[in-house]
Formats: structure tokens, C-alpha cells, sequence
């Protein structure tokens, strides 16, 4: 007679055999249940003993699961500078558990890696562990995306989700979005919050105007409420770098580094104001549409902002680019959020400006 113990969970498992047990009055069979999302000890872990009575002459055979359990957020703090890095899903290679990949062998200097993209209107089972309506196109499948990030926790990584990016936010179906969805995802896999990268239609070019203002503004309004703060979720977004300075449609009055200040904040007139290609100290970066597109976004939910790692590149030719850090730190002193400085390893796409 053979005794067959089979435990079945929701979660990414994987089967070990335990070996039968010799001239033993019971089986034993242990479950582990380990936890990598804990700040103090990443590899705490639990067990629990199953005892069945047989008799020694029995076959004695079990098949254990081993289910590693991770929630989203639980983010470690933001207490040293943020060094950030974008990974693109579909560069990851095949990996298998326990081995390493590009994904998983991120150095550890790294704290904060944005993992590209998710569909902003994504669909997702919770606990399925399916990525084919996501958008994310790592070459494996969940579970194995799971065991990645946590690699990386381990690491002391913080690995946030980025929604959108240049090629999501194609069409009105783009807005069509399940905010639960996607918070189940995060925490299927570990993630520790989600990074809002909103680009309409691709580009940056009407993200200033007042329907894409609001749905900004809703992002982060819908997306807290679900993830609070409280339990570690951190929420970030990936704006033009210009999104602080004022500009023609979107002003702060009361900023300094408000439209009417350009010319003293440059030292330039306003020849090259609209000039994007040509090389200033800064006055063509007040000119763009999407100048100042966050001003209004920032004193409507600032507050609910962790992490804002504008986008120093794709603004032009402007070699002062410190000016768009000045312009987000001054609204950081007022919301408390953390600035990034995003840069393109050189030469930039368009040239080397910087």
C-alpha cells in the first residue's frame, strides 16, 4: 500500500520528493512557506507538519510543495539616493529556477528598477501567474518572473511595475483600465509598486492638455487606494522633463521657475523659444506643449507621489538640463516625494547634448 500526500495551492510550485522514511511509525511531510517580502528578514521562513500513521512494512512515499508566497509593496525605504534603472521585458533571456539572467544579475548599487512596460488596460487573473494579456514579454511565464523579482528583492532592489511607456497608450482602449487588475498582478509577483509612464498617443506632445491632465491625476488616485502607502506600495511616474517648468498652458505664478522668469532664469531672449533642435542654456525648454504638464498634477496629488523620475532626454537641445531637476525639487520640498534624474548613456539618440 502507498500513501500519496498531494498539497494543492494557487501559487507558483514546484514538487520535491522526499525521500521514504525508514522503520518509521509515521510519515512527516513539511511545507515551507517562504516569505521575501519582509524588510527585516528577507528569508524568514514557516513550516508546518503533516503526521500520517502507517506501519513500517508500508511503501512510504510523499510529494512535498514548496510555495513561495510574495505580496506587493512592502518596498524597502527611500533613504540613500535613488539609482534607478529602466529593464526592458523582451531583452530578458530563457531562465530556469535557481539559474541567473540579465534580469536577475542587475548589480545590487542599483536600488530602484522600473520593469517595461505593462499595458496601462492590462487583464490578469489573479493568481494565474498568465502574462499573455499584460503586455510584459519576459520569454518565460510567471512564476518564473515571480522568482526574478524576488532575485532582485534580495538584492535590496526595489522592482516597480511600469505602466504604459511609448507604445501602450495607442488608443481610447488604453484608458480602459481595471486598477484591481493590476494591483493583483503586483502582488502575484512580488512587485513593489507601479511607475506610471503616461506618453498619449507616444509622445509628450499633448500630455499638457486638460483631458490627459485629469486622467494623470486619476492614475494616482485611483491606483492609492488600493496600494496605500501604509503597506509599502510606492507609486511613481515617469514625466517630461520639462513637466515642472511653467509654461504657456500649464503656470505656477507663485514658482520660480514660472514662464515670465525664463528669460532671467537663461539669461536668453526668446529667439530660440521655440526652436526645440537648437542648442541653448534653456529657453527652448520653456516653449514645448508639454511644459508645466505637471504642475497641476502635483498640486492635486503630489501628496500620493513617491517617486518622479523625469525624463531629462527626449526635451530638445537645451544643454541646461539642471534647470528641470531645480523646477521638480521645488514642488519635492512641498509633497515630499523623491526625484530621479533620468539621462541616456551617450551619445543620445538625437546627439550629444549633454
Amino acid at each position: 500500500m502507498s500513501f500519496f500526500l498531494v498539497f494543492l495551492f494557487s501559487e507558483c510550485a514546484k514538487e520535491n520528493t522526499v525521500p521514504p522514511l525508514e522503520e518509521s511509525g509515521g510519515l512527516t511531510t513539511t511545507t515551507s512557506t517562504e516569505n521575501n517580502n519582509s524588510n527585516n528578514n528577507p528569508d524568514t521562513s514557516t513550516s508546518s507538519e503533516t503526521n500520517v500513521d502507517t506501519t513500517p512494512s508500508e511503501e512510504q512515499t510523499s510529494t512535498s510543495v514548496s510555495v513561495t508566497v510574495s505580496v506587493g509593496g512592502d518596498a524597502f525605504p527611500i533613504d540613500t539616493p535613488v539609482i534607478l534603472a529602466y529593464f526592458p521585458s523582451w531583452s530578458e533571456n530563457w531562465v530556469s529556477a535557481g539559474q541567473s539572467s540579465k534580469l536577475r544579475d542587475i548589480p545590487a548599487f542599483v536600488n530602484h528598477l522600473f520593469l517595461g512596460f505593462g499595458k496601462p488596460n492590462l487583464r490578469y487573473e489573479k493568481g494565474s501567474y498568465d502574462l499573455s494579456a499584460t503586455g510584459i514579454e519576459v520569454p518565460y511565464d510567471g512564476c518564473t518572473l515571480k522568482e526574478s523579482v524576488s532575485a532582485l528583492r534580495d538584492k535590496g532592489i526595489n522592482v516597480i511595475l511600469s505602466v504604459g511607456g511609448e507604445t501602450f497608450w495607442k488608443d481610447e482602449s488604453s484608458y480602459d483600465i481595471d486598477y484591481q487588475q493590476i494591483k493583483d498582478l503586483v502582488d502575484d509577483i512580488g512587485f513593489a509598486g507601479i511607475d506610471w509612464d503616461f506618453e498619449p498617443d507616444g509622445s509628450f506632445q499633448q500630455i499638457g492638455s486638460s483631458l490627459n491632465i485629469n486622467r494623470f491625476i486619476a492614475f494616482f488616485e485611483e491606483s492609492r487606494k488600493l496600494m496605500p502607502r501604509e503597506q509599502g506600495y510606492l507609486l511613481a511616474c515617469a514625466p517630461a522633463g520639462v513637466g515642472a517648468l511653467g509654461g504657456q498652458l500649464n503656470d505656477d505664478p507663485e514658482s520660480p521657475y514660472r514662464f515670465e522668469q525664463r528669460n532671467v532664469l537663461t539669461g536668453e531672449t526668446d529667439a530660440l523659444l521655440y526652436q526645440g533642435t537648437q542648442s541653448t542654456n534653456g529657453i527652448n525648454l520653456f516653449g514645448f506643449g508639454s511644459t508645466g504638464h505637471m504642475i497641476p498634477v502635483l498640486k492635486a496629488v503630489g501628496d500620493e507621489i513617491d517617486l518622479i523620475a523625469f525624463q531629462g532626454y527626449n526635451t530638445g537641445a537645451s544643454t541646461n538640463r539642471k534647470i528641470m531637476y531645480d523646477a521638480y525639487a521645488y514642488y519635492a520640498d512641498q509633497y515630499g516625494f523623491v526625484i530621479a534624474a533620468g539621462v541616456h548613456y551617450l551619445p543620445e539618440p538625437w546627439g550629444s547634448f549633454l
